[in-house]
């Protein structure tokens, strides 16, 4: 020491404090000096309570401040503006979800979280649970290392400087009392207690594992040394880090339910995510690679939005409908909102509805089917919700809708869902309706093919509706029909909704248009995404013939999908009558002989 020594106060046989003739205070521990902080005994505790309490209450509320504190002086480790946020996210609230791509560093900054976590709240019990306890344990062991070199200062937190770690568990002791383990996703950890925990890479985990087993392991709230629970303390807190995944998946039902918990009480969750241009900006992605990425013949575009861009997509290892093949016929750049057929033009409109009244929707399907030499050719281009509101839930209001949707395409048929609420639906479609909004009146319509709503039943209406019943024999056969019409390409869909954003912002006319109009725009492209998730959720159940589709996740409704493999069902059965006429026109040929 340069400075000579003027004081020197002994705490224990361990600890003393020196003060040099400077004025500035050394700190040791077993004649080891101290880079920072300051050894305790009762007396200097009582002396400070309030300072203390004041910094304790400062570092739990910024985390990212404790941590360049105790940074070493030497050390080059800084975080980073995000991790800043992600630090506080983790201790000021009871849930927490990222959606970030890789280099985030989610997974690192997440058990810091954790560890700081357990070192302000005395006692804790918190876990890491990765798909697999291997990996768990793998992970965790990695980012321990990673952080105790980093900042060596929290390692003196635990008890013997160390933790113990085998293949597949790690287990850290902390002098308060806290413990932080690995837990595996399996029946065997039911029972055990733990006070927050982080579910890593929650996209692959099972959902109905977590909800049965590892999220009820927090069903106790941390108890101070007193014995009280700290009313302000985010109890059960639960951190969910990952990559984006796939919308039919339990990751992506947790996403939307925490994110509307966040609407409803914005101090009980924080829910956030970014794609690659974060740490790229940050220098932890490098940006040859990602354009490299890009530029590849063999990466997908949908494999590129999970991983980098952070975007949730619609596909699924278990889905009838593969979501990458079906996305190659997105090829419409322009929705339709009325008819437009030339003059001589053989083709025709068709409009198939599902009906819906309480939770679910009432969906109306736009196709424009073109005739060809041998087989029809189906766009469908445009899909209307109706009823979206309480005052349009109702059937008449909805039957009003429907029909200024046919007033502007002239369809050749409706072909609507004859089942449950869909029969209560066409008594409505049967009225004539008067349209304040426009002054016209519509007329009523009745059914091609349904006694109960026929002409003989409603002799002054147009025949429009083709009513369909979907039987237990019928339903796998209209299945079927829609699987086939769609991956042999006879089916054009209106192109991805990103693609036309990019293409309206690069135009001077897209430039100048308003946001609600931009927004009425793409809606047709985003109604199309939303068909393709829905079908994304299906996965196939049955053996030959004898095929049943069912929800992968039953929190996301059908309606779209069930409007549309409707109208492919009668577009095939009007397809079928319509060559049929023409064969019978041609007649049998006429052979000629000649000697």
């Amino acid at each position: 020491m340069a400075a000579t020594i003027i004081s020197e106060e002994v705490l224990s046989d361990r600890a003393k404090i020196v003060q040099d003739s400077s004025g500035r205070y050394h700190y040791y521990r077993d004649d080891i000096e101290l880079e920072k902080g300051v050894m305790l005994n009762k007396q200097r505790v009582d002396e400070q309570w309030s300072v203390y309490t004041k910094w304790m209450n400062y570092f739990s509320a910024y985390p990212d401040k404790f941590v360049e504190l105790i940074t070493p002086a030497e050390s080059n480790f800084k975080l980073f503006f995000y991790q800043k946020i992600f630090l506080r996210a983790c201790l000021r609230y009871r849930y927490h979800y990222c959606t970030a791509p890789r280099a985030f560093s989610k997974t690192f900054i997440s058990i810091l979280g954790m560890l700081l976590k357990c070192i302000f709240q005395p006692g804790s019990k918190c876990f890491i649970c990765a798909p697999k306890k291997e990996q768990s344990a793998k992970i965790a062991k990695e980012k321990f290392d990673e952080i105790f070199d980093l900042l060596p200062l929290l390692k003196k937190e635990l008890v013997g400087e160390r933790y113990n770690a085998g293949a597949d568990y790690v287990k850290l002791t902390f002098r308060n009392g806290s413990v932080f383990d690995v837990v595996a996703a399996l029946d065997s950890q039911r029972g055990g207690r733990r006070h927050f925990g982080l579910i890593d890479e929650v996209r692959d985990h099972d959902g109905d594992i977590l909800n049965e087993v590892v999220i009820p392991l927090m069903n106790v709230n941390r108890r101070t040394k007193s014995g009280l629970v700290n009313p302000h303390e985010p109890h059960q807190a639960q951190f969910y880090m990952t990559s984006a995944g796939q919308k039919n998946s339990y990751a992506y039902q947790k996403l939307i339910e925490l994110l509307i918990l966040e609407i409803i009480t914005p101090r009980s969750s924080f829910v956030w995510g970014c794609d690659y241009r974060v740490p790229m900006h940050f220098g932890l992605l490098d940006k040859n690679f990602i354009r490299e990425i890009k530029m590849s013949a063999t990466y997908k575009d949908d494999t590129f939005a999970r991983e980098y861009m952070g975007q949730w997509t619609g596909g699924g290892s278990d889905s009838w409908f593969d979501y990458d093949r079906m996305v190659k016929y997105r090829r419409l750049i322009n929705p339709e909102s009325h008819q437009i057929i030339r003059e001589g033009d053989k083709s025709f409109y068709l409009l198939s509805v599902d009906v819906g009244r309480l939770s679910c929707q009432t969906v109306v399907c736009v196709f424009k089917v073109l005739p060809r030499e041998s087989e029809f050719h189906m766009n469908l281009v445009n899909l209307y919700v109706i009823g979206k509101t309480p005052e349009t839930k109702s059937f008449p209001a909805q039957s009003l809708e429907l029909k200024r949707i046919v007033d502007a395409f002239k369809p050749k048929e409706i072909v609507a869902d004859a089942n449950g609420m869909g029969i209560g639906f066409l008594d409505f479609l049967a009225q004539e309706n008067y349209d304040p909004a426009n002054g016209k009146t519509y007329p009523g319509y009745c059914s091609i093919n349904l006694d109960s709503h026929s002409k003989k039943m409603y002799p002054g209406n147009v025949p429009l509706i083709y009513g369909v019943k979907a039987s237990a024999s019928l339903q796998p056969q209209i299945d079927s029909n829609c699987y086939s019409k769609v991956f042999s390409g006879r089916v054009t869909f209106l192109a991805r909704e990103q693609e036309i954003k990019t293409r309206l912002m690069e135009s001077k006319t897209g430039q100048k248009m308003k946001v609600e109009k931009r927004v009425a725009r793409l809606l047709p492209h985003e109604m199309t995404t939303r068909l393709f998730e829905e079908m994304a959720n299906l996965r196939l159940k049955g053996v030959g013939n004898d095929i049943k589709l069912e929800q992968i996740n039953t929190n996301m409704i059908k309606d779209k999908f069930s409007a549309f493999e409707y109208g492919l069902w009668r577009i095939k059965e009007i397809e079928e009558e319509y060559y049929k006429k023409l064969r019978k026109k041609a007649g049998k040929r006429k052979l000629f002989f000649y000697n």
